[in-house]
């Protein structure tokens, strides 16, 4: 609200003031990402409904209120962490909406939380993991000579090798080709020494301030090599410097891009194909099964982060061991007793 004015204030003020406002609420709205506003939009769209159902005043919410709304979020989200977000997105309904001062750090709904973890006791699905052999054995299932298995195919062995997103590599509509954000084939640098890969838009990078350059080498003799699949991708699939990293074509000869659900299907049915059961892999296990083969080679941490454009500490959760890989500490601690010890 302005401040009431000294003067009368011209129509053409009135009217630039609207504008200016409107402008700044959509400046407010481009802070978030669209997957991120999106899930706002569900959490709050689900605390009007609770609040509509049993007579209650939106806002302020008090304490006691929220705490039996996460209790209601209990009957159908199997995580607490889940029920969280929930109330996280109730808290920015308060703000953005002039309650600055609300939050919920009480006792009633902390206690509540915490209950509820308890009682949870949610186990996250278990991943999949996408290794070596798993990835040969995958590339059996790809004719290279058909041009939409060449980009399928290009498509699984970059994600794997770059550990990129998938919102990086494909788009979730053949019609939301962003050129300021997706990946196009001018922004993979092809030489001899392999690829270069220039990335301006990630999860973690929204406001173009810096860009993210990856680089991968040719592996000689692999049927998993990145290189070979992507060059040999553009030598049957050509197409503008501008258009997507990734299209196929269609029936009538011309390009679309390749679609987040074309490539789901293609990698579950490749999956199934070679015995894996439905359901255990998704197209983010390339990315844990990417981290997972830096840690074993012995990458510093710093540099696997970089590499997947991590910006906090949640590669951690991306590291798929085995126990030959846990045996490294006892075998280190073993051989560090018998080289130090006194005959």
């Amino acid at each position: 609200m302005r401040a009431s004015p000294v003067a009368a204030v011209s129509p053409d003020a009135d009217f630039q003031w609207k504008l200016l406002e409107e402008d700044t609420r959509t400046t407010q709205a481009s802070v978030f990402a669209v997957g991120t506003s999106r899930n706002h939009q569900t959490h709050i769209s689900t605390y009007l409904n609770f609040c509509n159902y049993f007579g209650i005043v939106p806002m302020p919410a008090n304490p006691h209120n929220l705490a039996c709304y996460a209790q209601f979020l209990s009957r159908s989200l199997r995580s607490s962490d889940s029920i969280a977000h929930y109330l996280s997105s109730v808290k920015l309904f308060h703000h953005l909406n002039g309650f600055t001062t609300f939050s919920l750090d009480h006792f009633e709904i902390a206690h509540t939380m915490k209950g509820l973890k308890k009682r949870l006791q949610h186990r996250p699905r278990q991943h999949g993991r996408v290794d070596i052999p798993l990835l040969v054995d995958l590339a059996g299932c790809f004719n290279p000579q058909v041009p939409r298995d060449a980009a399928i195919w290009a498509a699984i062995v970059f994600s794997f090798f770059t550990f990129f997103r998938r919102s990086n590599v494909v788009l979730d509509s053949k019609t939301q080709f962003d050129p300021k954000k997706h990946l196009k084939r001018r922004d993979i640098l092809v030489s001899p020494a392999g690829l270069l890969i220039y990335v301006t838009w990630t999860k973690t990078l929204q406001s173009r301030e810096r860009v993210l350059s990856v680089p991968l080498l040719p592996i000689p003799g692999s049927p998993i090599c990145p290189v070979a699949a992507y060059t040999h991708m553009c030598d049957l699939i050509p197409t503008e410097p501008d258009q997507p990293a990734f299209v196929v074509p269609t029936r009538g000869r011309k390009l679309r891009p390749l679609t987040t659900s074309m490539l789901e299907k293609a990698f579950a049915r490749a999956a199934a194909s070679i015995g894996i059961p439905a359901g255990s892999l998704t197209l983010h296990d390339l990315r844990r099964g990417g981290y997972t083969l830096a840690f074993q080679a012995g990458v510093p941490r710093e540099l696997r982060q970089l590499h997947g454009d991590w910006r906090s500490d949640a590669d951690h959760v991306y590291l798929s061991t085995t126990v030959a890989d846990r045996l490294r500490v006892p075998a280190a601690l073993r051989d560090y007793v018998l080289r130090h010890s006194i005959a």
